[in-house]
Protein backbone atom coordinates (compact mmCIF):
# COMPACT_ATOMS: atom_id res chain seq x y z
CA UNK A 1 0.00 0.00 0.00
CA UNK A 2 1.37 3.29 -1.05
CA UNK A 3 1.88 6.16 1.36
CA UNK A 4 -1.04 8.13 -0.06
CA UNK A 5 -3.37 5.18 0.23
CA UNK A 6 -2.40 4.79 3.93
CA UNK A 7 -3.28 8.39 4.59
CA UNK A 8 -6.64 8.01 2.88
CA UNK A 9 -7.38 4.77 4.77
CA UNK A 10 -6.52 6.35 8.15
CA UNK A 11 -8.72 9.32 7.41
CA UNK A 12 -11.62 7.04 6.50
CA UNK A 13 -11.21 5.09 9.77
CA UNK A 14 -11.01 8.29 11.77
CA UNK A 15 -14.14 9.59 10.08
CA UNK A 16 -16.00 6.35 10.78
CA UNK A 17 -14.86 6.37 14.50
CA UNK A 18 -15.87 9.98 14.93
CA UNK A 19 -19.18 9.32 13.32
CA UNK A 20 -19.82 6.39 15.63
CA UNK A 21 -18.85 8.43 18.71
CA UNK A 22 -21.05 11.30 17.57
CA UNK A 23 -23.92 8.91 16.88
CA UNK A 24 -23.55 7.40 20.36
CA UNK A 25 -23.38 10.84 21.92
CA UNK A 26 -26.50 11.90 20.06
CA UNK A 27 -28.20 8.75 21.25
CA UNK A 28 -27.33 9.60 24.89
CA UNK A 29 -28.44 13.18 24.33
CA UNK A 30 -31.75 11.87 23.06
CA UNK A 31 -31.94 9.47 26.01
CA UNK A 32 -31.30 12.38 28.38
CA UNK A 33 -33.95 14.46 26.57
CA UNK A 34 -36.44 11.62 26.87
CA UNK A 35 -35.70 11.42 30.60
CA UNK A 36 -36.12 15.16 30.92
CA UNK A 37 -39.53 15.03 29.19
CA UNK A 38 -40.64 12.24 31.53
CA UNK A 39 -39.41 14.25 34.53
CA UNK A 40 -41.43 17.26 33.44
CA UNK A 41 -44.50 15.06 33.14
CA UNK A 42 -43.97 13.88 36.72
CA UNK A 43 -43.04 10.36 35.64
CA UNK A 44 -40.01 10.34 37.95
CA UNK A 45 -39.47 6.61 38.16
CA UNK A 46 -39.18 6.19 34.37
CA UNK A 47 -37.10 9.33 34.08
CA UNK A 48 -34.76 7.96 36.74
CA UNK A 49 -34.05 4.94 34.50
CA UNK A 50 -33.18 7.09 31.49
CA UNK A 51 -30.83 9.31 33.52
CA UNK A 52 -29.20 6.25 35.06
CA UNK A 53 -28.53 4.83 31.58
CA UNK A 54 -26.86 8.05 30.46
CA UNK A 55 -24.74 8.18 33.61
CA UNK A 56 -23.56 4.59 33.17
CA UNK A 57 -22.87 4.63 29.42
CA UNK A 58 -21.98 8.16 28.37
CA UNK A 59 -18.40 9.34 28.47
CA UNK A 60 -19.34 12.99 28.10
CA UNK A 61 -18.58 14.75 31.41
CA UNK A 62 -21.15 17.50 30.94
CA UNK A 63 -23.91 15.06 30.00
CA UNK A 64 -23.04 12.72 32.87
CA UNK A 65 -23.07 15.56 35.42
CA UNK A 66 -26.51 16.68 34.29
CA UNK A 67 -27.77 13.09 34.33
CA UNK A 68 -26.54 12.52 37.90
CA UNK A 69 -28.10 15.78 39.05
CA UNK A 70 -31.47 14.89 37.46
CA UNK A 71 -31.26 11.35 38.75
CA UNK A 72 -30.90 12.73 42.32
CA UNK A 73 -33.84 15.08 41.68
CA UNK A 74 -35.98 12.13 40.59
CA UNK A 75 -35.10 10.29 43.81
CA UNK A 76 -36.16 13.34 45.81
CA UNK A 77 -39.48 13.60 43.95
CA UNK A 78 -40.02 9.89 44.56
CA UNK A 79 -39.39 10.57 48.28
CA UNK A 80 -36.37 8.33 48.23
CA UNK A 81 -34.62 10.87 50.44
CA UNK A 82 -31.71 8.81 51.62
CA UNK A 83 -30.89 7.78 48.04
CA UNK A 84 -31.37 11.34 46.82
CA UNK A 85 -29.01 12.77 49.45
CA UNK A 86 -26.37 10.22 48.55
CA UNK A 87 -26.69 11.03 44.83
CA UNK A 88 -26.50 14.78 45.34
CA UNK A 89 -23.50 14.40 47.59
CA UNK A 90 -21.91 12.11 44.97
CA UNK A 91 -22.52 14.87 42.41
CA UNK A 92 -20.70 17.34 44.67
CA UNK A 93 -17.73 14.99 45.02
CA UNK A 94 -17.52 14.05 41.32
CA UNK A 95 -18.05 17.52 39.87
CA UNK A 96 -16.72 20.02 42.43
CA UNK A 97 -16.41 22.81 39.82
CA UNK A 98 -19.89 22.43 38.38
CA UNK A 99 -22.08 25.58 38.57
CA UNK A 100 -24.92 23.50 40.09
CA UNK A 101 -22.85 22.28 43.04
CA UNK A 102 -24.41 24.73 45.53
CA UNK A 103 -27.91 23.95 44.36
CA UNK A 104 -27.10 20.24 44.66
CA UNK A 105 -25.95 20.88 48.23
CA UNK A 106 -29.26 22.62 48.94
CA UNK A 107 -31.24 19.66 47.61
CA UNK A 108 -29.05 17.27 49.63
CA UNK A 109 -29.80 19.34 52.69
CA UNK A 110 -33.52 19.10 52.03
CA UNK A 111 -33.28 15.34 51.46
CA UNK A 112 -31.35 14.74 54.68
CA UNK A 113 -33.79 16.98 56.52
CA UNK A 114 -36.74 14.92 55.28
CA UNK A 115 -34.87 11.84 56.50
CA UNK A 116 -34.25 13.49 59.91
CA UNK A 117 -30.48 13.37 59.45
CA UNK A 118 -30.01 16.87 60.78
CA UNK A 119 -26.23 17.07 61.14
CA UNK A 120 -25.70 16.08 57.49
CA UNK A 121 -28.54 18.40 56.47
CA UNK A 122 -26.92 21.34 58.24
CA UNK A 123 -23.58 20.53 56.66
CA UNK A 124 -25.18 20.50 53.19
CA UNK A 125 -26.95 23.81 53.74
CA UNK A 126 -23.63 25.27 54.93
CA UNK A 127 -22.11 24.34 51.56
CA UNK A 128 -25.10 25.89 49.77
CA UNK A 129 -24.49 29.16 51.65
CA UNK A 130 -21.18 29.55 49.80
CA UNK A 131 -23.15 30.35 46.62
CA UNK A 132 -22.33 33.77 45.12
CA UNK A 133 -25.93 34.42 44.17
CA UNK A 134 -27.37 36.48 47.06
CA UNK A 135 -30.86 35.07 46.57
CA UNK A 136 -29.66 31.45 46.68
CA UNK A 137 -27.38 32.27 49.59
CA UNK A 138 -30.25 33.76 51.58
CA UNK A 139 -32.40 30.73 50.83
CA UNK A 140 -29.69 28.37 52.13
CA UNK A 141 -29.09 30.61 55.15
CA UNK A 142 -32.73 30.47 56.20
CA UNK A 143 -32.78 26.69 55.83
CA UNK A 144 -29.60 26.28 57.88
CA UNK A 145 -30.90 28.61 60.56
CA UNK A 146 -34.12 26.60 60.71
CA UNK A 147 -32.15 23.39 61.25
CA UNK A 148 -29.90 24.95 63.88
CA UNK A 149 -32.74 26.45 65.87
CA UNK A 150 -35.36 23.77 65.77
CA UNK A 151 -33.87 20.41 64.92
CA UNK A 152 -30.14 19.88 65.35
CA UNK A 153 -29.40 18.52 68.87
CA UNK A 154 -27.32 21.06 70.72
CA UNK A 155 -24.54 18.57 71.44
CA UNK A 156 -23.90 18.29 67.66
CA UNK A 157 -22.82 21.91 67.22
CA UNK A 158 -19.09 21.33 67.91
CA UNK A 159 -19.07 18.56 65.32
CA UNK A 160 -20.80 20.77 62.76
CA UNK A 161 -18.33 23.59 63.36
CA UNK A 162 -15.49 21.21 62.51
CA UNK A 163 -17.14 20.30 59.17
CA UNK A 164 -18.09 23.66 57.68
CA UNK A 165 -16.15 26.38 55.88
CA UNK A 166 -14.41 28.71 58.35
CA UNK A 167 -16.31 31.69 56.98
CA UNK A 168 -19.51 30.20 58.44
CA UNK A 169 -18.21 29.43 61.94
CA UNK A 170 -19.31 32.77 63.35
CA UNK A 171 -22.85 32.42 61.95
CA UNK A 172 -23.24 28.95 63.47
CA UNK A 173 -21.53 29.90 66.75
CA UNK A 174 -23.93 32.79 67.41
CA UNK A 175 -26.93 30.50 66.98
CA UNK A 176 -25.27 27.91 69.23
CA UNK A 177 -24.79 30.47 71.98
CA UNK A 178 -28.42 31.54 71.67
CA UNK A 179 -29.56 27.93 71.86
CA UNK A 180 -27.54 27.45 75.05
CA UNK A 181 -29.04 30.59 76.55
CA UNK A 182 -32.51 29.44 75.55
CA UNK A 183 -31.83 26.23 77.48
CA UNK A 184 -30.68 28.23 80.51
CA UNK A 185 -27.02 27.22 80.09
CA UNK A 186 -25.59 30.72 80.29
CA UNK A 187 -22.34 29.65 81.90
CA UNK A 188 -21.64 27.15 79.14
CA UNK A 189 -22.67 29.72 76.52
CA UNK A 190 -20.09 32.15 77.88
CA UNK A 191 -17.39 29.50 78.04
CA UNK A 192 -18.00 28.27 74.48
CA UNK A 193 -18.36 31.82 73.17
CA UNK A 194 -14.96 32.78 74.53
CA UNK A 195 -13.43 29.71 72.89
CA UNK A 196 -15.07 30.54 69.56
CA UNK A 197 -13.83 34.12 69.76
CA UNK A 198 -10.28 32.74 69.56
CA UNK A 199 -11.21 30.56 66.61
CA UNK A 200 -13.18 32.90 64.34
CA UNK A 201 -11.03 35.08 62.06
CA UNK A 202 -13.66 37.09 60.18
CA UNK A 203 -14.00 40.57 61.74
CA UNK A 204 -17.76 40.78 61.25
CA UNK A 205 -18.22 37.36 62.85
CA UNK A 206 -15.98 38.40 65.74
CA UNK A 207 -18.10 41.47 66.35
CA UNK A 208 -21.29 39.40 66.32
CA UNK A 209 -19.76 36.96 68.81
CA UNK A 210 -18.52 39.77 71.03
CA UNK A 211 -21.99 41.32 71.06
CA UNK A 212 -23.52 37.98 72.01
CA UNK A 213 -20.93 37.37 74.73
CA UNK A 214 -21.60 40.84 76.16
CA UNK A 215 -25.32 40.01 76.37
CA UNK A 216 -24.52 36.76 78.19
CA UNK A 217 -22.19 38.49 80.66
CA UNK A 218 -24.78 41.17 81.39
CA UNK A 219 -27.44 38.53 81.97
CA UNK A 220 -25.21 36.56 84.30
CA UNK A 221 -24.30 39.68 86.26
CA UNK A 222 -27.97 40.45 86.77
CA UNK A 223 -28.99 36.88 87.61
CA UNK A 224 -26.34 35.55 89.97
CA UNK A 225 -26.89 33.27 92.95
CA UNK A 226 -24.43 32.57 95.75
CA UNK A 227 -25.08 29.73 98.20
CA UNK A 228 -24.20 29.94 101.89
CA UNK A 229 -23.85 26.64 103.78
CA UNK A 230 -23.92 27.24 107.54
CA UNK A 231 -25.35 25.51 110.63
CA UNK A 232 -28.54 27.25 111.79
CA UNK A 233 -29.18 24.87 114.64
CA UNK A 234 -27.14 22.64 116.93
CA UNK A 235 -23.84 23.27 118.69
CA UNK A 236 -22.40 25.38 115.89
CA UNK A 237 -25.46 27.55 115.23
CA UNK A 238 -23.90 30.71 116.70
CA UNK A 239 -20.82 30.28 114.53
CA UNK A 240 -23.02 29.80 111.48
CA UNK A 241 -24.98 32.93 112.36
CA UNK A 242 -21.74 34.92 112.64
CA UNK A 243 -20.54 33.80 109.21
CA UNK A 244 -23.93 34.47 107.59
CA UNK A 245 -24.04 37.99 109.03
CA UNK A 246 -20.60 38.74 107.64
CA UNK A 247 -21.63 37.45 104.21
CA UNK A 248 -24.86 39.49 104.19
CA UNK A 249 -23.00 42.62 105.26
CA UNK A 250 -20.60 42.34 102.31
CA UNK A 251 -23.40 41.86 99.79
CA UNK A 252 -25.50 44.64 101.32
CA UNK A 253 -22.80 47.10 100.20
CA UNK A 254 -22.79 45.69 96.65
CA UNK A 255 -24.76 47.50 93.99
CA UNK A 256 -25.78 44.41 92.03
CA UNK A 257 -28.59 42.19 93.18
CA UNK A 258 -27.13 38.82 94.17
CA UNK A 259 -29.51 36.10 95.30
CA UNK A 260 -28.24 34.50 98.51
CA UNK A 261 -29.40 30.94 99.08
CA UNK A 262 -28.75 30.05 102.74
CA UNK A 263 -28.92 26.34 103.60
CA UNK A 264 -28.80 24.79 107.06
CA UNK A 265 -26.07 22.16 107.51
CA UNK A 266 -26.82 21.58 111.23
CA UNK A 267 -23.07 21.15 111.65
CA UNK A 268 -23.43 17.59 110.34
CA UNK A 269 -21.44 16.22 107.35
CA UNK A 270 -24.30 13.99 106.13
CA UNK A 271 -26.83 16.84 106.29
CA UNK A 272 -24.30 19.05 104.52
CA UNK A 273 -23.93 16.56 101.66
CA UNK A 274 -27.71 16.24 101.29
CA UNK A 275 -28.21 20.01 101.29
CA UNK A 276 -25.42 20.42 98.77
CA UNK A 277 -26.91 17.83 96.44
CA UNK A 278 -30.38 19.36 96.78
CA UNK A 279 -28.95 22.79 96.00
CA UNK A 280 -27.26 21.64 92.82
CA UNK A 281 -30.43 19.93 91.59
CA UNK A 282 -32.42 23.15 91.81
CA UNK A 283 -29.96 25.92 90.94
CA UNK A 284 -26.49 26.66 89.65
CA UNK A 285 -24.80 28.95 92.16
CA UNK A 286 -21.84 30.98 91.05
CA UNK A 287 -20.04 30.06 94.25
CA UNK A 288 -20.62 28.46 97.66
CA UNK A 289 -19.51 30.11 100.90
CA UNK A 290 -19.17 27.54 103.65
CA UNK A 291 -19.34 25.14 105.37
CA UNK A 292 -17.60 26.24 108.56
CA UNK A 293 -16.20 23.02 110.04
CA UNK A 294 -13.60 20.74 108.49
CA UNK A 295 -15.78 17.61 108.56
CA UNK A 296 -18.65 19.41 106.83
CA UNK A 297 -16.27 20.86 104.25
CA UNK A 298 -14.83 17.45 103.41
CA UNK A 299 -18.37 16.24 102.63
CA UNK A 300 -19.29 19.32 100.60
CA UNK A 301 -15.90 19.57 98.90
CA UNK A 302 -16.22 16.28 97.04
CA UNK A 303 -19.57 17.39 95.61
CA UNK A 304 -18.15 20.79 94.72
CA UNK A 305 -15.60 19.03 92.55
CA UNK A 306 -18.26 16.83 90.97
CA UNK A 307 -20.52 19.77 90.11
CA UNK A 308 -17.55 22.05 89.33
CA UNK A 309 -18.73 24.91 91.52
CA UNK A 310 -16.14 26.83 93.57
CA UNK A 311 -16.47 26.57 97.33
CA UNK A 312 -14.83 28.93 99.84
CA UNK A 313 -14.79 27.64 103.39
CA UNK A 314 -14.34 30.60 105.76
CA UNK A 315 -13.08 28.66 108.76
CA UNK A 316 -12.30 24.98 108.04
CA UNK A 317 -8.63 24.70 109.00
CA UNK A 318 -7.81 21.02 108.59
CA UNK A 319 -4.76 20.62 106.37
CA UNK A 320 -5.33 19.04 102.95
CA UNK A 321 -9.00 20.00 102.49
CA UNK A 322 -8.20 22.23 99.52
CA UNK A 323 -6.47 19.29 97.84
CA UNK A 324 -9.76 17.37 97.56
CA UNK A 325 -10.74 19.36 94.49
CA UNK A 326 -9.45 22.31 92.44
CA UNK A 327 -12.77 24.00 93.25
CA UNK A 328 -12.15 24.24 97.05
CA UNK A 329 -10.56 27.26 98.73
CA UNK A 330 -9.61 27.54 102.42
CA UNK A 331 -9.68 31.06 103.81
CA UNK A 332 -8.02 30.12 107.12
CA UNK A 333 -4.45 28.89 106.94
CA UNK A 334 -4.10 25.43 108.44
CA UNK A 335 -1.60 24.87 111.26
CA UNK A 336 0.69 23.24 108.71
CA UNK A 337 0.54 26.20 106.30
CA UNK A 338 0.95 28.59 109.24
CA UNK A 339 4.06 26.68 110.32
CA UNK A 340 5.61 27.13 106.90
CA UNK A 341 4.69 30.82 106.86
CA UNK A 342 6.16 31.36 110.34
CA UNK A 343 9.37 29.64 109.19
CA UNK A 344 9.59 32.05 106.23
CA UNK A 345 9.26 34.97 108.61
CA UNK A 346 11.72 33.69 111.22
CA UNK A 347 14.39 32.59 108.73
CA UNK A 348 14.80 36.17 107.57
CA UNK A 349 16.43 37.10 110.88
CA UNK A 350 17.36 33.79 112.58
CA UNK A 351 19.88 31.13 111.68
CA UNK A 352 19.52 28.26 114.16
CA UNK A 353 16.36 26.46 115.22
CA UNK A 354 15.10 23.61 117.36
CA UNK A 355 11.68 21.97 117.17
CA UNK A 356 9.53 20.68 120.04
CA UNK A 357 6.27 19.18 118.80
CA UNK A 358 3.58 16.74 119.95
CA UNK A 359 4.12 13.19 118.79
CA UNK A 360 0.99 12.96 116.65
CA UNK A 361 0.13 13.42 112.97
CA UNK A 362 -0.42 17.16 113.23
CA UNK A 363 2.71 17.72 115.30
CA UNK A 364 4.87 15.88 112.78
CA UNK A 365 3.21 17.66 109.84
CA UNK A 366 3.84 21.09 111.37
CA UNK A 367 7.42 20.18 112.19
CA UNK A 368 8.06 18.92 108.67
CA UNK A 369 6.58 22.05 107.09
CA UNK A 370 8.69 24.32 109.32
CA UNK A 371 11.91 22.34 108.79
CA UNK A 372 11.43 22.24 105.01
CA UNK A 373 11.29 26.03 104.77
CA UNK A 374 14.27 26.46 107.11
CA UNK A 375 16.32 24.06 104.96
CA UNK A 376 15.27 25.83 101.76
CA UNK A 377 16.37 29.15 103.25
CA UNK A 378 19.78 27.67 104.07
CA UNK A 379 19.35 27.84 107.85
CA UNK A 380 19.97 25.08 110.44
CA UNK A 381 17.70 22.80 112.48
CA UNK A 382 19.86 21.79 115.45
CA UNK A 383 17.40 19.30 116.89
CA UNK A 384 13.80 18.13 116.56
CA UNK A 385 12.09 16.36 119.45
CA UNK A 386 8.57 14.97 119.84
CA UNK A 387 6.72 14.40 123.10
CA UNK A 388 3.62 12.52 124.18
CA UNK A 389 0.62 14.76 124.76
CA UNK A 390 0.14 15.23 128.50
CA UNK A 391 3.85 15.21 129.33
CA UNK A 392 4.61 17.31 132.44
CA UNK A 393 8.39 17.11 132.80
CA UNK A 394 10.24 18.29 129.68
CA UNK A 395 13.68 18.46 131.29
CA UNK A 396 15.01 15.35 129.54
CA UNK A 397 13.72 16.48 126.17
CA UNK A 398 15.17 19.96 126.61
CA UNK A 399 18.47 18.45 127.74
CA UNK A 400 18.59 16.45 124.52
CA UNK A 401 17.98 19.62 122.52
CA UNK A 402 20.92 21.28 124.33
CA UNK A 403 23.31 18.37 123.91
CA UNK A 404 24.70 19.10 120.40
CA UNK A 405 25.68 22.60 121.53
CA UNK A 406 27.05 21.38 124.87
CA UNK A 407 29.33 18.97 123.04
CA UNK A 408 30.71 21.88 121.09
CA UNK A 409 31.25 23.74 124.39
CA UNK A 410 33.03 20.64 125.79
CA UNK A 411 35.62 20.89 123.06
CA UNK A 412 36.00 24.66 122.97
CA UNK A 413 35.20 26.08 126.43
CA UNK A 414 38.82 26.98 127.07
CA UNK A 415 38.73 29.36 124.14
CA UNK A 416 35.77 31.27 125.54
CA UNK A 417 36.36 34.63 127.21
CA UNK A 418 36.06 34.34 130.99
CA UNK A 419 33.61 37.21 130.86
CA UNK A 420 31.20 35.08 128.83
CA UNK A 421 28.32 34.48 131.23
CA UNK A 422 27.17 31.49 129.25
CA UNK A 423 29.97 29.34 130.66
CA UNK A 424 31.64 31.37 133.43
CA UNK A 425 30.51 32.69 136.77
CA UNK A 426 32.54 35.53 138.23
CA UNK A 427 32.62 37.14 141.68
CA UNK A 428 34.82 39.75 143.36
CA UNK A 429 35.93 37.23 145.97
CA UNK A 430 36.84 34.14 144.03
CA UNK A 431 37.24 35.46 140.51
CA UNK A 432 35.80 33.56 137.52
CA UNK A 433 35.06 29.88 137.43
CA UNK A 434 33.46 27.54 134.88
CA UNK A 435 29.86 26.78 135.69
CA UNK A 436 28.67 23.19 136.09
CA UNK A 437 27.98 21.72 132.66
CA UNK A 438 24.22 21.46 133.29
CA UNK A 439 24.15 25.22 133.93
CA UNK A 440 25.88 26.21 130.72
CA UNK A 441 23.58 28.62 128.88
CA UNK A 442 22.76 27.49 125.38
CA UNK A 443 21.60 29.98 122.76
CA UNK A 444 19.27 28.91 119.96
CA UNK A 445 17.78 31.62 117.75
CA UNK A 446 14.33 30.07 117.63
CA UNK A 447 12.46 27.14 119.18
CA UNK A 448 9.46 26.16 117.11
CA UNK A 449 6.61 25.02 119.36
CA UNK A 450 3.43 23.90 117.48
CA UNK A 451 1.97 22.63 120.73
CA UNK A 452 -1.46 22.49 122.35
CA UNK A 453 -2.39 25.07 124.95
CA UNK A 454 -2.18 22.74 127.96
CA UNK A 455 1.31 21.67 126.91
CA UNK A 456 2.50 25.19 126.13
CA UNK A 457 1.84 26.46 129.65
CA UNK A 458 4.02 23.64 130.99
CA UNK A 459 6.86 23.91 128.46
CA UNK A 460 7.38 27.69 128.43
CA UNK A 461 8.75 28.08 131.99
CA UNK A 462 10.97 25.02 131.59
CA UNK A 463 12.89 26.42 128.63
CA UNK A 464 14.77 29.15 130.59
CA UNK A 465 14.88 26.85 133.65
CA UNK A 466 16.94 24.43 131.55
CA UNK A 467 19.35 27.27 130.67
CA UNK A 468 18.17 27.71 127.13
CA UNK A 469 18.08 31.20 125.65
CA UNK A 470 15.74 31.20 122.66
CA UNK A 471 12.89 33.05 121.00
CA UNK A 472 9.85 30.81 120.99
CA UNK A 473 7.87 30.51 117.73
CA UNK A 474 4.34 29.13 118.07
CA UNK A 475 1.49 27.81 115.96
CA UNK A 476 -1.50 25.51 116.42
CA UNK A 477 -2.58 25.72 120.08
CA UNK A 478 -1.66 29.30 120.87
CA UNK A 479 -5.08 30.49 122.10
CA UNK A 480 -4.40 34.15 122.75
CA UNK A 481 -7.46 34.76 124.93
CA UNK A 482 -6.33 32.04 127.35
CA UNK A 483 -2.78 33.38 127.56
CA UNK A 484 -4.03 36.85 128.40
CA UNK A 485 -5.42 35.47 131.65
CA UNK A 486 -2.20 33.66 132.63
CA UNK A 487 -0.30 36.30 134.57
CA UNK A 488 2.29 33.77 135.73
CA UNK A 489 3.28 33.16 132.10
CA UNK A 490 3.59 36.81 131.15
CA UNK A 491 7.37 36.99 131.46
CA UNK A 492 7.81 33.78 129.46
CA UNK A 493 5.51 34.99 126.69
CA UNK A 494 7.31 38.24 126.01
CA UNK A 495 9.19 38.29 122.69
CA UNK A 496 7.55 35.10 121.44
CA UNK A 497 6.34 35.15 117.84
CA UNK A 498 3.01 33.42 117.37
CA UNK A 499 0.42 32.60 114.72
CA UNK A 500 -2.72 33.10 116.82
CA UNK A 501 -5.73 30.82 117.03
CA UNK A 502 -8.62 30.98 114.55
CA UNK A 503 -10.81 33.05 116.89
CA UNK A 504 -8.27 35.76 117.61
CA UNK A 505 -9.25 39.24 116.48
CA UNK A 506 -6.30 41.35 115.40
CA UNK A 507 -7.56 44.89 115.79
CA UNK A 508 -4.30 46.16 114.31
CA UNK A 509 -5.21 44.49 111.03
CA UNK A 510 -5.79 47.11 108.37
CA UNK A 511 -9.18 45.79 107.22
CA UNK A 512 -10.70 45.12 110.64
CA UNK A 513 -11.54 48.67 111.74
CA UNK A 514 -13.81 49.64 108.83
CA UNK A 515 -15.44 46.20 108.83
CA UNK A 516 -16.15 46.32 112.58
CA UNK A 517 -17.68 49.78 112.24
CA UNK A 518 -20.01 48.66 109.42
CA UNK A 519 -20.94 45.50 111.30
CA UNK A 520 -21.85 47.29 114.51
CA UNK A 521 -23.86 49.88 112.57
CA UNK A 522 -25.90 47.16 110.89
CA UNK A 523 -26.32 44.63 113.70
CA UNK A 524 -25.79 46.64 116.86
CA UNK A 525 -23.09 44.32 118.23
CA UNK A 526 -19.36 43.85 117.77
CA UNK A 527 -18.31 41.20 115.24
CA UNK A 528 -16.42 37.97 115.83
CA UNK A 529 -13.56 36.80 113.66
CA UNK A 530 -15.93 34.31 112.04
CA UNK A 531 -18.08 37.23 110.93
CA UNK A 532 -14.96 38.80 109.44
CA UNK A 533 -14.12 35.54 107.64
CA UNK A 534 -17.63 35.39 106.18
CA UNK A 535 -17.27 39.01 105.11
CA UNK A 536 -13.89 38.31 103.47
CA UNK A 537 -15.22 35.26 101.60
CA UNK A 538 -18.11 37.31 100.22
CA UNK A 539 -15.76 40.19 99.35
CA UNK A 540 -13.59 37.86 97.27
CA UNK A 541 -16.68 36.67 95.39
CA UNK A 542 -17.79 40.27 94.77
CA UNK A 543 -14.35 41.23 93.50
CA UNK A 544 -14.44 38.22 91.21
CA UNK A 545 -17.79 39.30 89.75
CA UNK A 546 -16.48 42.82 89.19
CA UNK A 547 -13.54 41.30 87.30
CA UNK A 548 -15.84 39.32 85.00
CA UNK A 549 -15.91 36.02 86.91
CA UNK A 550 -19.60 35.39 86.26
CA UNK A 551 -19.40 31.62 85.72
CA UNK A 552 -18.22 28.87 88.05
CA UNK A 553 -15.08 28.23 86.03
CA UNK A 554 -14.20 31.91 85.78
CA UNK A 555 -14.78 32.34 89.51
CA UNK A 556 -12.55 29.37 90.26
CA UNK A 557 -9.85 30.83 88.00
CA UNK A 558 -10.17 34.21 89.69
CA UNK A 559 -9.90 32.76 93.19
CA UNK A 560 -6.91 30.67 92.14
CA UNK A 561 -5.05 33.88 91.40
CA UNK A 562 -5.72 35.60 94.76
CA UNK A 563 -2.43 36.97 96.08
CA UNK A 564 -1.88 39.33 99.02
CA UNK A 565 -5.55 40.03 99.67
CA UNK A 566 -5.83 41.95 102.94
CA UNK A 567 -9.20 41.18 104.44
CA UNK A 568 -10.93 42.07 107.66
CA UNK A 569 -9.81 38.76 109.20
CA UNK A 570 -6.28 38.79 107.83
CA UNK A 571 -4.14 38.22 104.74
CA UNK A 572 -4.93 35.69 102.02
CA UNK A 573 -2.75 34.16 99.32
CA UNK A 574 -4.00 30.90 97.84
CA UNK A 575 -1.45 28.28 96.83
CA UNK A 576 -1.78 26.03 93.79
CA UNK A 577 -4.32 23.87 95.67
CA UNK A 578 -6.48 26.71 96.97
CA UNK A 579 -5.15 26.74 100.55
CA UNK A 580 -4.29 30.05 102.21
CA UNK A 581 -0.54 30.27 102.80
CA UNK A 582 -0.55 33.44 104.89
CA UNK A 583 -1.37 34.22 108.49
CA UNK A 584 -1.21 37.03 110.99
CA UNK A 585 1.95 36.90 113.13
CA UNK A 586 1.96 38.58 116.53
CA UNK A 587 4.64 39.15 119.16
CA UNK A 588 3.96 39.39 122.86
CA UNK A 589 5.20 42.63 124.39
CA UNK A 590 4.63 43.30 128.08
CA UNK A 591 2.12 40.49 128.10
CA UNK A 592 0.10 41.90 125.19
CA UNK A 593 -0.09 40.64 121.59
CA UNK A 594 1.14 43.09 118.94
CA UNK A 595 0.89 42.43 115.22
CA UNK A 596 4.26 42.27 113.48
CA UNK A 597 3.16 40.86 110.12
Amino acid sequence: MTFHRKIIFTAILSFIFTSVIYAQHQMYVETYSAGDKLYKKGEYSDAYGFFSQVLLQSSDKNLRSKALYMKALCSFKLRKYSRSAQEFEEFIRMFPDHPLIYRAAFWAGDANFEDSIYLASAQDFAIAMLEDNPREQMRASKSLENILWGYLPIEYFPSLLDRVDRSLEGFIAVIWLRRLQNDGEYAKALREGQKMLQRVYDEQSKRQLQDEIEKIVNYLKENLAVAVLVPQQGDFAQFGNDVERGVRLAFSDYSRNIELKVLNTSGDPLTTAKQMDKLMQTTTPLCIIGPITSNETVAAGALAGTYKVPLITPSASRDGIAEISPYIFQLVASPVKSSAYLAEFASDSMDTFAIIAPDDELGHSCATAFASVVARKGKTILSAKFYSVGTVDFSQLLAEIKEPILKYYDENWRHFDTLDAALYECSSDSGCRVKPREEWLVHIDGIFLPAYYDDIVVILPQIPFMYIDATVLGTNGWVIKNFMGEKRLRRYLDSTFVVPDDFYICKDNIGWVSFARKYKSKYGTSPSRLSALGYDAATLVIQGIENGAVTQELMRDYLSGIHNFNGAAGPVTFDENGANMRSIIIMFQNGKPVKVK
